[in-house]
């Protein structure tokens, strides 16, 4: 990984780290200071196994492009990128 990459990398985990202390502010703001029905933890195993997850699935279905020519998986595949990105 080059310094850039670092660079980049930490910078996307500050920016997560922020949105989960907004949201974690929000539920405050709206009285739900008690438990949390959800998983907001930015170092939630659950989160970082469905990452895994995604990561191999799109994995997966790059290796079968050329195998399988079909729009549809290429569809699943670039929304699946998508969704990863955004929720980086």
């Amino acid at each position: 990984m080059s310094a850039h990459e670092a660079l980049g990398k930490s910078v996307r985990d500050i920016q997560a780290r922020l949105r989960e202390h907004e949201r974690l502010l929000e539920c405050l703001r709206e009285g739900r200071g008690g438990s949390l029905s959800s998983c907001l933890s930015f170092d939630c195993r659950h989160a970082a196994l469905l990452r895994e997850t995604l990561v191999e699935a799109i994995e997966v279905l790059e290796e079968s492009r050329k195998s399988f020519k079909s729009p549809r998986l290429e569809a699943l595949r670039k929304k699946l990128v998508r969704v990863l990105v955004e929720a980086a």
